[in-house]
């Protein structure tokens, strides 16, 4: 392979690192059957703002004043937060079994300020019944605020999972649309070719900040991921803008093959019906659409180029 072919695939493939990352490398949900929702009850405990994180399936506590007790499933203290820090007890058989520490006697010290993230197995729910749609169980996880018991109690809401055929046909409808456009009109393929690896990326790179600025289990935005991804980005971009002829068809091949890799490490936004992203789950998935198709035609087109173009 020549060097040229190494250089822009590298290129390539860098620019899609970050989306894996964010995507699945803490295991954060991009798309799921169910919406969380706290009660007004959960909201209203004095000292205490409680909110879900990561695909609703972290719960987030925050204390202002006083101390906060976490109940585990034995009805044992299992996380204590102050002000001061977080702690969380090695002799709960709930926190070991969430893998928040490892077992053993005594609290051992998690954080040192008045928040605290965890994932919590009882935001877990219940199986998928397509038939029903809305409400469709509570949750509730005892607490005891300053030695008084209460509960962080909401609702599991169901919600019906989206047609994929229209999805489906649009895409083959537009890719048939273009390959045909290439192949009948040669003189169109050079322009048409860079114009489409420009927009794959260009979606893909949307894709990547709304679902990294959704992913956040800590509570805060991934940034990392999303300044190394806009940094590559320019960089490609700036190159697709200086190369000319066959050079520029070729990395706006490898920059659509690079936008097809992201989008598809999302599609499971298509079998469920809430999407966990900074975009509505219809702009979201439009935009994989068009990652995806105009990345695989502008690879496809770019890499035939050279060899009857």
């Amino acid at each position: 392979m020549r060097k040229r072919y190494v250089v822009l695939l590298a290129a390539g493939l860098a620019l899609a690192v970050p989306a894996g990352a964010s995507a699945h490398g803490r295991g954060a949900a991009v798309a799921l059957d169910y919406r969380l929702v706290l009660h007004a009850s959960a909201r209203t405990v004095p000292g205490v703002t409680a909110s879900l994180l990561d695909g609703d399936r972290s719960l987030r506590l925050e204390i202002a004043r006083g101390s906060l007790v976490v109940l585990g499933d034995l009805g044992e203290p299992m996380i204590r937060l102050t002000p001061g820090g977080a702690w969380v007890n090695r002799a709960s058989a709930t926190a070991v079994a969430e893998r928040l520490v490892p077992t053993g006697s005594g609290w051992q010290r998690v954080s040192s300020g008045s928040t605290f993230a965890w994932h919590e197995h009882r935001l877990s729910p219940p199986p998928y019944d397509g038939t029903m749609i809305g409400p469709a169980a509570t949750f509730a996880i005892p607490v005891l605020v300053n030695g008084h018991r209460t509960q962080i109690t909401g609702t599991f809401v169901r919600y019906a999972r989206p047609t994929v055929w229209p999805w489906l046909a649009a895409a083959v409808v537009t890719f048939v649309a273009i390959a045909c456009t290439l192949r009948f009109r040669r003189d169109l393929r050079s322009g048409v070719t860079t114009t489409l690896g420009a927009v794959a990326g260009l979606a893909a790179l949307t894709t990547l900040a709304a679902f990294g600025a959704a992913d956040a289990p800590n509570g805060r935005v991934s940034w990392a991921p999303l300044v190394a991804a806009g940094v590559l980005a320019a960089v490609v971009y700036g190159l697709l803008v200086r190369l000319k002829g066959i050079r520029r068809v070729q990395l706006a091949g490898f920059l659509g093959l690079a936008a097809a890799v992201i989008s598809l490490s999302y599609l499971s936004i298509f079998w469920h019906g809430v999407v966990i992203s900074r975009l509505s789950g219809m702009t979201s998935r439009g935009l994989l659409v068009a990652g995806i198709v105009a990345g695989a035609v502008a690879t496809v087109s770019a890499f035939t180029l050279e060899e009857h173009g």
